[in-house]
């Protein structure tokens, strides 16, 4: 991986932080999980891996860290590799495409971040329902930030691949 490709992620996880920093006052929507989405498209799944863990990791540094940071992980990690694969496969309408897989991305989040409490007690499936008003407003939000932030983080995208990315 060349300096110019960390560099790039680690403005893009930055980006994700800042995002989700910015965005703490509204539970459960933020950025993050878009600029994930995005940044597995459009440099494949390794790419939005590393943005994940570092994004999860930075931010609970300024918003708590616990035992959901590996759940949080693990999450937005899983979705950042299904939308690694999505990108290799169809391109031209991707974000018609992204959309509702953005919106679904928010429940499998809700879902991955609630497995632990189906080990530590008996009524997991109490506490995923209960969060499920919350795991609505993040696939919300994740519709809504990936059709904003798609068209223009592509753009910029393009622009520096031809420029500095790969040369």
């Amino acid at each position: 991986m060349s300096v110019k490709k960390i560099s790039l992620l680690s403005l893009l996880a930055a980006l994700a932080v800042a995002g989700r920093v910015s965005f703490q006052f509204i539970p459960n929507v933020q950025p993050m999980t878009a600029v994930i989405m995005i940044t597995s498209i459009l440099l494949g799944p390794l790419s939005g891996l590393i943005v994940a863990a570092l994004g999860a990791f930075l931010s609970n540094l300024l918003m708590g860290m616990g035992y959901w940071t590996i759940s949080q992980v693990a999450a937005w990690g899983s979705i950042a590799v299904l939308f690694g694969y999505l990108g290799k496969l169809s391109v031209k309408r991707m974000l018609m495409i992204g959309t509702p897989f953005a919106v679904a991305a928010g429940y499998l989040y809700g879902f991955i971040v609630s497995l632990p409490m189906f080990i530590m007690t008996k009524h997991g499936w109490l506490y995923y329902l209960s969060g499920l008003p919350f795991d609505t407003a993040h696939a919300v939000g994740n519709g809504i930030f990936f059709f904003i932030l798609y068209p223009v983080m592509a753009r910029a995208y393009y622009s520096l691949s031809d420029r500095w990315l790969y040369s």
